[in-house]
């Protein structure tokens, strides 16, 4: 008890835990009509149900990349793996199961505060997390479900155990690194460059330089142990199909392109970097620097990415217990085959209705390809669209239909019942 006493009589503690309230407000404050889940987030979450309602794989999810061959890349599993407790503990609920990511984002937090604190100090460590917990991107990512938002938390781990690796030489950090990097490819395939630069940067010292590369290159196999064992069982299909990708991308045959999400190991390194900057200015001119502290948190605060009311990345600000309640109402009035559509964005196919339907409320559509001969078919779409223009192939494939308004979700969008005459 005089130690947890201790620890709140502390200005400097009491001032961390304000900013994780802080944080956490401005992450749980109108928590559930600001969330995302659309289509990602409901493939992801398709994968991990069918691991408890079908059968467990060991292979992630689909990426939506192919090679030139047309063979899929798949991400690792241990992504998917994780969130079947979160579905089990939820009840399949989505909102529950952001929650932790929410929570997750907040715990990368503290970890850069702990690595900060460890390797410089204090003042650095708190700057640092401020930094991290009200970027925009950061808040943003906090709100939804994906694979990548475990990697700044890798990318944390990585950094700090490659900083005691470098001061003092120790087999469970190269094999430490190795599993961190392992799980970060598992995340993300391009996390590949960041484990041969986290590979150099740790082996290059070593004394014995064989036994390093060795135990890094089995960490690597037990950060992505699904993926191995699928390769090994099938004669290395993901890795050829990864290196035809490469192949392809060097060619420019493929659709590869660059984007800021794949940067996102590095965001704790660059706010520990941005803490060591503002500390500097910090010595020279503290009003200055807690001026730019707070002129930082602000812009981020009122960023696109960010919004107290609506959610950043539903199309059309839908809210998910919008779709959650639009998903009930197609199962109470189904009967039958039938299939899902909608036109707001690129998913056509709807995932996010196929998940609610069949995970919540035991109603399965038909599959993705099948919406040719349905007799049955339910739209998202925004109040008086031309059905019969439509260049969607979903919807004109079946054509022609009998149309009914079934559901209002508002923001002038409406579920529509399209039936064989």
């Amino acid at each position: 008890m005089k130690r947890y006493l201790k620890i709140f009589s502390n200005k400097s503690n009491l001032f961390v835990i304000l900013i994780f309230i802080l944080a956490a407000f401005v992450r749980f404050y109108n928590f559930p009509n600001r969330i995302t889940f659309w289509s990602e987030q409901a493939r992801s979450l398709i994968v991990s149900a069918n691991y408890i309602k079908v059968k467990p794989s060991l292979l992630g999810q689909e990426y939506f990349r192919q090679d030139s061959n047309s063979h899929v890349i798949y991400s690792g599993a241990y992504f998917n793996y994780s969130l079947v407790p979160l579905l089990l503990i939820s009840n399949y609920d989505p909102t529950v199961v952001t929650i932790f990511f929410a929570l997750l984002n907040l715990l990368t937090g503290g970890v850069i505060y702990w690595a900060a604190k460890k390797m410089f100090n204090n003042k650095i460590a708190i700057i640092s997390t401020i930094l991290f917990l009200f970027n925009d991107l950061m808040i943003y990512h906090s709100l939804f479900i994906w694979n990548y938002n475990y990697l700044p938390l890798v990318g944390i781990l990585i950094f700090y155990f490659s900083f005691l690796n470098l001061k003092k030489e120790h087999w469970k950090y190269i094999l430490l690194l190795g599993f961190l990097s392992g799980v970060g490819i598992s995340l993300q395939i391009l996390f590949a460059v960041f484990a041969l630069f986290v590979f150099i940067v740790n082996i290059w010292k070593c004394k014995n330089k064989i036994t390093s590369s060795l135990l890094f290159s089995l960490g690597v196999a037990l950060g992505n142990l699904p993926l191995v064992l699928f390769d090994l069982r099938h004669n290395f299909f993901q890795t050829n199909t990864i290196l035809q990708y490469l192949i392809d991308t060097l060619l420019g045959k493929s659709d590869a392109g660059f984007a800021y999400y794949y940067l996102l190991p590095l965001w704790p390194v660059f706010a520990i970097l941005g803490g060591l900057l503002v500390w500097r200015v910090f010595k020279w001119d503290k009003i200055i620097a807690i001026f730019a502290i707070v002129i930082y948190v602000m812009m981020n605060l009122i960023s696109q990415k960010v919004s107290f009311k609506t959610p950043t990345g539903m199309p059309g600000n839908v809210t998910v217990l919008e779709v959650d309640t639009a998903s009930k109402a197609i199962s109470m009035d189904v009967s039958g085959p039938f299939n899902v559509s909608e036109v707001l964005d690129f998913d056509k196919r709807a995932y996010v209705f196929r998940y609610f339907l069949e995970f919540r409320y035991d109603k399965k559509p038909l599959s993705e390809t099948e919406y040719q001969n349905i007799k049955l078919l339910y739209v998202l779409a925004p109040t008086n669209f031309d059905f019969k223009d439509s260049n969607t192939w979903e919807i004109k494939t079946g054509w022609p239909y009998v149309i009914n308004n079934i559901h209002d979700i508002g923001n002038g969008y409406v579920i529509y019942k399209l039936q064989k005459p």
